[in-house]
Formats: structure tokens, sequence, C-alpha cells
């Protein structure tokens, strides 16, 4: 990480960007707290996201645009057989809470060297972490310490800057806070102090709101057409390990995105993995007959559509990773499963309108192995099931065939390389196709 994170600020130094590191760089780059926070000239973000693009030993797997002037980068690195992600949160200015609060050149005002890259200047650090936090209702540890060492540091200069933001009773009251260390007087009045500053930012530019509001419309249009989360169904036989595939990625690929989320077969309506106990016999109960084996598929097709535009496609546009254990599909590889007892062909003809996740995952194993976890099921069961999978992954678009047999180790780093694959290739097409590149 440390040679990485290095290695990043030497070409940003050849390329002559401007920029910073507005907090949290003490540690840097031996050691990243939580993100690197960087402000950069608006002429110069262009090559700075040529790097981040084609950083060497990194990919990057995601673009999350937080404002019309802000981005999250996140890039995977390879750290001692794992892969370990690094969010870069880049802006051109500081927008929150439907404000603009800082442009780029007041926050590079006065940038100074420091171990090898740019950091912001005490002044700056210090408005910016006080309208930060205030914002987000709350002071970590960590900003606390800092808050109060700037405004030590600054002396009467942090009065001016508390003022100027807050106005001077304000102001003058949260800085006796800070330098008493009194977070909890300050914490109890957060609420009140979000709308002072606010108040206070109109006042002093009665514009700012609209000028936030326009380009930010475009943003929410964009993020709603270009979504950043990721939705995988993972299907196989019982026994093949889906469910510790899926507890693995949701905890390891997290970084990637803002939230995992893991649901058993359907959307919405739906259950969560897990809230239905283990299916001990999948193959106990007889199939249904044909007309009631219809109106399953016409309610199943009702509630996936609906499903997936109440559930699922929102928290995609909200970069959640969508994992389910089993999909529709399933259903055309086990039918005894879920007692269909209809037509095939009906059953495919309505798969083709069901909405689908951006990967399939197959697992694969022998049937003896199948059989040997899961003694439930029969041997001459196992070996028709694997046929039926291995043969619907030809047809379902964007399937990969995983083989289960080997340690989960193995079959998780697999999956997870084909993930980030995957987001490398959409990002950079992302990236493209909104012409962020200049």
């Amino acid at each position: 990480m440390s040679e990485f994170l290095a290695e990043l600020f030497k070409v940003l130094e050849a390329l002559q960007v401007r920029y910073c590191v507005l907090h949290s760089w003490q540690e840097l780059p031996e050691r990243l707290p939580s993100d690197l926070d960087i402000v950069v000239a608006p002429k110069d973000f262009a090559r700075l996201e040529r790097t981040l693009l084609h950083a060497d030993g990194a990919r990057l797997v995601q673009v999350l645009r937080y404002e019309w002037s802000s981005w999250g980068f996140v890039l995977a690195v390879q750290e001692g057989g794992h892969v370990r992600f690094v969010p870069v949160d880049v802006a051109t200015d500081y927008r929150w809470g439907r404000r603009i609060w800082f442009h780029a050149e007041e926050l590079l005002d006065g940038r100074r060297p420091w171990n090898g890259f740019w950091v912001a200047s005490p002044e700056v650090e210090f408005q910016y972490l006080l309208v930060k936090k205030i914002l987000k209702g709350a002071f970590p540890e960590r900003s606390r310490e800092r808050l109060r060492e700037l405004a030590e540091g600054l002396g009467q200069k942090a009065m001016s800057i508390a003022a100027r933001l807050l106005g001077r009773q304000w102001g003058a009251q949260v800085l006796t806070w800070i330098r008493s260390g009194q977070w909890k007087a300050l914490e109890g009045n957060l609420r009140t102090l979000k709308r002072v500053l606010k108040g206070q930012r109109v006042r002093q530019d009665p514009l700012n709101p609209i000028r936030y509001w326009v380009p930010e419309l475009r943003r929410i249009w964009q993020r709603w057409w270009y979504p950043t989360g990721l939705v995988v169904a993972v299907l196989g036989p019982d026994g093949a390990g889906k469910s510790a595939l899926i507890e693995r990625l949701e905890r390891e690929m997290l970084g990637a995105f803002k939230r995992a989320t893991a649901l058993h077969l359907m959307p919405s309506l739906l259950r969560r993995k897990g809230s239905r106990g283990p299916v001990t016999d999948p193959h106990g109960k007889l199939p249904r007959g044909c007309v009631p084996s219809l109106m399953k598929l016409i309610y199943w097709w009702v509630a996936y559509w609906v499903g997936w535009f109440a559930d699922v496609y929102p928290v995609k546009v909200r970069s959640t990773l969508v994992l389910f254990d089993r999909y529709y599909d399933d259903l055309l590889a086990d039918p005894k499963r879920y007692r269909y007892g209809g037509p095939m062909w009906l059953a495919r003809l309505v798969g083709r309108f069901i909405p689908k996740p951006d990967r399939f995952f197959f697992l694969d194993l022998p049937a003896e192995v199948a059989h040997a976890r899961k003694p439930e099921v029969s041997l001459e069961e196992a070996k028709r099931l694997r046929e039926h999978y291995l043969k619907l992954a030809l047809s379902v678009p964007n399937a990969h065939v995983v083989d289960a047999s080997r340690p989960l180790e193995e079959v998780v780093a697999e999956v997870e390389e084909i993930i980030l694959r995957y987001l490398a290739a959409r990002t950079e097409k992302y990236i493209r196709r909104l012409g962020l590149l200049g």
C-alpha cells in the first residue's frame, strides 16, 4: 500500500498536477487511515484521472460521483495474495448539503509539501474539517484531536474563520467548545449549527443553492442511467458452497461499493437470504399441476419486475453489491425443487423476460462430491442436475462456470478476479462515455 501511494504521489508531481491532501495525511504514505481525500485544480482533473485509470500495480474498479464536482475512485491493489481497496476521493470544489462551500483555489491556497506530497494549509484544513463534520453531524475522536490542535495553532485566525462560517456569536461559542474539549455540548447543538452554517452561506452568496442544483440534476440523471452497483447471482446444486461464497463476497468486496446485501432467489416481496431455514429435502414434494404451475410463473414474472424496480435497481444506483443465492434461472435447471409441473418451453420463454443480473456464477462439482455433501439427493439426481446446470450456463448471458470442488479460498479468489475484471472494464467504459478524461 505504501509503495503504491508513494508512486502515485511521484507521478502526480511529475505531471505537475496541482493538488493537495485535505486531512488525515499525517501517516501517509505508510498508512491510509480511511480514504485519500484530495482536491485538485479543475484544469488538472483529467490528468489525475488518467493517472488513476492507468496506475501501475492497481486497477480502477469504481468511479462514484458523490456530487457534481466530487468523485470517489476505488482502486484494487494486490497485497499479500489478497485484494485491498484504496478509496481516493477527488474534488474540484467542496459541495455538501445543497451548498457549494469552497472552490478549488480556496482549498489549494497555501498548500505545502510534506513527506513527498502536498497537504492543505492549517487554515484550509481547519475550515474544511469544521464544515464537513458539522454537515455530517458527527465529530469522531480523530477529528476532535485535529480540530483542537489546529484551533490552538491558528490562534486569532481560527476565530476569524469560525466567525465567517457561523457568525460571530456561534463562531466564538464553537471555538470555545473545541478548545476546551466540550464535545458533548458541541454535538448536542449540531442541528442548530448546521442550520446556522447553511444560512450564513446563503447570506454571503444568495445564488449559491441555484449554482449547486443546476449541475446536480444532471449528475442525478447520470447516476440513474449508469448505476455503479452490481447484481450477481450464484447458482448450483445443494452442497456446492453458494452460501459460503456469498458470505465471503459480501464481506470482502464491500470496499468496492457503498454497501452490500444478499437475497434468496427473488427481490423485494421476497425474503432475505437465510430468512427461510435450510432445505433438507428439495425434491421431497410432488410437482404441482399445469394450472398452478402456470400461476406460479405469472407470480414470479410480476414479482421479479416489481422487485427489480422497487428494490434492486434503486440500490444498484446507490452503489450496492446485490448478491442472489439462486435466481429465476434455477427453475430451468431444477424444476422439481420448485414443484414446477408445467411445460419447460413456457418456463424458458418467461425467463427471457425476467430482468437479468450483471453476472451469473454457476458452481460446478462432480456428482459424487455433491452427493457426498448432500446425501439426501441421490447420485443419479446429482448427475442429472450437474448436466442441467452446465447446459443452462451455456445459454445464460454473462455466465461463468466455477469449479466448486476446490477449497473455498480458491473459489472465492477466482470469482473475485472475474468481478474485478468486469468492474475495471465497466469503469473505463463509463469514464470514456461521460467524457471525464477531457
